[in-house]
C-alpha cells in the first residue's frame, strides 16, 4: 500500500510541475501580448508629440492649432480606448485559460485523493 501511496504522491509531484509549467507558459504570452501593445502605444503616442509639435511650428494661426490640435487628440482619445479594449481582451482571454487551468488540475487532485483514500480504506 505505500509503494502505492508514494507512486500516487509522485505523480502528483509530476503533475503540479506540469501545472506550473502552464501558468508560467500562460504568464510569459500574457506578458508578451500586455508589453507589445504598451510598446505601440509609447511608439504612437511619441509620434503624436512630434506631430503636436510642428503643427505648433506650422500652423497659420490660432484656428489652424487648435484645429490640428483637437484632431490629434481625438487620435490620441480613440487609441487610448482602443488599447483599453484590448487589453480587457488580453485579461478576459487570460482569466478564462487559468481558470480552465483550475477546473483541470482540481478533477485530477480530486482522483488522485480518492484513489489514497481508496488505498487506505482498503487497508
Amino acid at each position: 500500500m505505500q509503494k502505492q501511496i508514494f507512486e500516487i504522491f509522485e505523480k502528483s509531484t509530476e503533475t503540479a510541475m506540469e501545472s506550473a509549467r502552464k501558468i508560467s507558459e500562460l504568464n510569459q504570452r500574457t506578458f508578451e501580448k500586455m508589453f507589445q501593445q504598451q510598446a505601440e502605444l509609447a511608439t504612437f503616442f511619441m509620434d503624436a508629440s512630434a506631430r503636436s509639435l510642428e503643427l505648433m511650428t506650422k500652423a497659420k494661426g490660432y484656428q489652424e492649432l487648435m484645429a490640428g490640435q483637437t484632431a490629434l487628440m481625438r487620435e490620441c482619445g480613440e487609441r487610448g480606448l482602443s488599447a483599453v479594449r484590448t487589453g480587457i481582451s488580453f485579461a478576459t482571454d487570460s482569466s478564462t485559460e487559468y481558470g480552465n487551468l483550475a477546473k483541470e488540475n482540481y478533477k485530477v487532485a480530486q482522483e488522485q485523493l480518492a484513489q489514497v483514500s481508496s488505498l487506505q480504506a482498503n487497508a
